[in-house]
């Protein structure tokens, strides 16, 4: 009590302020907020089919350091291998490579040995490297939050920057299905925790506190669930405490001496037979007696000379009678059952972790889909008021901004005029006569040519029957 505390965040929006706010129960509301705007960072977006090319023509314009980012770790190399190809000098980065790597590929692109880096997410927290010339994705990204922090890793020496945002048709389609996978419904959940019980054999009520191996695509290949319905079930199982699945793969197998150092001498000296096994041990590994130790089942083999099998039974047996602990080797996820089997009618799903997460990231996902598709406003003012920056004012350099400028209309002219025209043909189309008729004490001219601005950026549609409808905005849940 008494100790100041101070809640950092880099991208909130108005609501996770409150909500910080909320749960650190601040007696009195209190925020410093800078504001989100970057203005010598210029937001492009491109519906494009042919972003390998695009990518090679941004690279070309804009000379210097970048960063790629891509949703799958295939993807970082393949696109990697493609700039090389193009005399490009590029690496990849993934969090699955290992740390030494990480660290040596991320210290030659600070050191622009490698002038861009092509990414999962995985690169960029704690990066700051001031001269980034442009950051380019060509994914969707996963939320307005995360582009926002992704795309803000250019121009941090304030020198001019851009930050590309590369689509086509099928990313909008593959976001949605990728929704809906990530949240399957509540009755397929509960399925899979029962098919999950049957697949192990567990009787209800047993099954407490075990870890068992769990081979993702032979349980769902077995129960005709798909691998990423299966998953994503499993991560909502976990946050309602029944289950956990700890995905580290190749984990080296562990021995711990569970018994003092006299008694293991008194049963070397019982069980000659064993004795030299036991002292290959020791020899090879030390600190068995005061916690658990990695061990090479192999290596104790070319050792003593023996067969692989022979190894893992001696420890399994040494396991049975508990003179060591004996924890073999994993190539396979785990699963742990932290509860007793329950059954499927008690398995409950709160609202918490289910429905209001869904709406959530329901509103992010719509949020993206409106930025990347709509080519009404400006880019920056968009994200900034998705951040609650409501009265910003257009940058004049994303790729909206420069096709605005290109008419005779000042921004009052054509908020006015765009806005009437909304109005109008929001719920009833029009044609073109209809629409001047009502925006009468508009100049004539500049109406038209906000109406031919509007249909080449895809606000409103011209139907086969000549009349003007509005495009509404992308909605995940009508």
């Amino acid at each position: 009590p008494g100790v100041p505390v101070l809640a950092l965040t880099a991208t909130a929006t108005p609501g996770v302020v409150e909500d910080i706010q909320d749960k650190l129960k601040f007696g009195q509301k209190n925020v410093f907020r800078k504001s989100f705007g970057r203005r010598n960072l210029a937001y492009i977006v491109m519906k494009d089919e042919n972003k390998y090319g695009s990518i090679l023509k941004i690279i070309q314009q804009h000379p210097g350091t970048g960063i790629i980012y891509v949703r799958n770790r295939r993807k970082t190399r393949e696109v990697a291998d493609y700039l090389r190809k193009n005399k490009i000098s590029a690496d990849f980065y993934h969090a699955g490579l290992e740390p030494a790597e990480r660290e040596r590929k991320q210290d030659n692109w600070i050191h622009e040995k490698t002038s861009i880096m092509v990414s999962t997410n995985a690169f960029g927290m704690g990066i700051d490297k001031p001269n980034v010339r442009f950051v380019i994705h060509i994914d969707l990204p996963d939320s307005p939050e995360a582009y926002f922090q992704e795309a803000g890793r250019a121009g941090r020496d304030e020198q001019e920057s851009i930050a590309v945002l590369l689509y086509d048709e099928s990313d909008v389609l593959k976001a949605q299905k990728n929704f809906e996978n990530s949240y399957p419904g509540l009755e397929v959940i509960k399925s899979v925790y029962q098919a999950i019980g049957n697949y192990y054999q567990l009787a209800t009520g047993s099954g407490k506190d075990l870890s068992l191996d769990f081979d993702i695509n032979e349980f769902s290949e077995t129960f005709r669930i798909s691998p990423v319905i299966t998953y994503n079930s499993l991560r909502f199982l976990e946050k309602e405490g029944y289950l956990a699945l700890n995905e580290i793969f190749n984990v080296p197998a562990r021995l711990f001496v569970t018994i003092s150092h006299d008694d293991l001498y008194r049963f070397q000296v019982e069980n000659p037979r064993i004795d030299p096994f036991i002292k290959l041990i020791l020899r090879l590994y030390s600190g068995l007696f005061s916690d658990y130790v990695n061990i090479n089942e192999n290596d104790i083999a070319k050792k003593a000379g023996i067969p692989l099998e022979t190894v893992v039974k001696t420890l399994k047996m040494l396991d049975k009678m508990e003179i060591f602990s004996y924890l073999p080797a994993r190539s396979k996820p785990q699963l742990i059952f932290l509860k007793e089997r329950a059954d499927i009618k008690n398995v409950f799903i709160s609202p918490a972790n289910y429905s209001e997460r869904k709406a959530e990231a329901a509103k992010r996902l719509e949020s993206v889909i409106n930025y990347v598709t709509g080519y009404g406003r400006c880019r920056s003012q968009s994200l900034l008021s998705y951040f609650g920056e409501k009265d910003s004012t257009r940058c004049g350099k994303c790729d909206v901004c420069l096709k605005w400028n290109s008419l005779d209309l000042n921004d009052i002219e054509f908020e006015q005029i765009s806005g009437e025209i909304k109005k109008s043909i929001l719920n009833k189309p029009l044609t073109l006569q209809e629409i001047l008729f009502i925006m009468g004490r508009f100049n004539e001219e500049k109406t038209i040519e906000v109406i031919r601005w509007l249909e080449e950026s895809g606000q409103i549609i011209k139907k086969p029957d000549q009349r003007y409808t509005w495009k509404r905005q992308f909605k995940l849940f009508s």
